[in-house]
């Protein structure tokens, strides 16, 4: 058996909402946002400067008002989403837990505190190595993230050689 164990701390948690930030998807959604950002920073100042603008209007009004929620959306509303999720595992599993990750011949068990849930690995569909993190995605689209530094039974080595003859041509090392 492989295992790969670490503790779960709040600052790690945030450091996953960080690095997620960064890819795929989430990264879309953010450049969306800094773009609505700019327009709404440039539409601003061109109604302030503008000899047209008798004062404030209920366009400016709206303006600002959307300006606030952009800001608000893009820099806080997923890190106090995300603190919040974590605060309530928390509750659950301790302020911070022990995640285990172990891999048997037929199955990927991940446990957090004493729940427990069981990957096949007919269901990878990719593994990448990325530096000192090992990112084993399902078809759910769940990621298990592996620490080449925790593994607390065998090591990155035996590791890498038994995930590739587990989800052959799925590995992206």
């Amino acid at each position: 058996m492989i295992r790969n164990e670490y503790t779960v701390t709040k600052d790690l948690y945030m450091d996953w909402f960080r690095e997620n930030q960064k890819k795929g998807i989430q990264l879309k959604i953010t450049i969306m946002w800094l773009v609505i950002l700019a327009i709404l920073i440039i539409a601003t100042v061109v109604y302030i400067v503008s000899p047209m603008s008798n004062g404030p209007s209920p366009w400016l009004l709206l303006e600002v008002a959307f300006f606030i929620y952009s800001v608000y959306h893009l820099f806080f509303r997923r890190k106090i989403q995300t603190s919040a999720l974590y605060d309530k595992m928390a509750a659950q599993l301790g302020e911070n837990w022990t995640r285990t990750i172990e891999f048997y011949d037929d199955v990927i068990v991940v446990r957090d505190g004493k729940f427990e849930v069981q990957y096949p690995y007919s269901e990878i569909t990719s593994v990448k190595d990325e530096g000192r993190i090992v990112y084993i995605e399902t078809e759910t689209k769940v990621v298990i993230r592996l620490y080449k530094d925790k593994f607390s039974e065998g090591d990155f080595k035996l590791f890498r050689r038994f995930i590739e003859s587990k989800a052959v041509m799925k590995c992206f090392f």
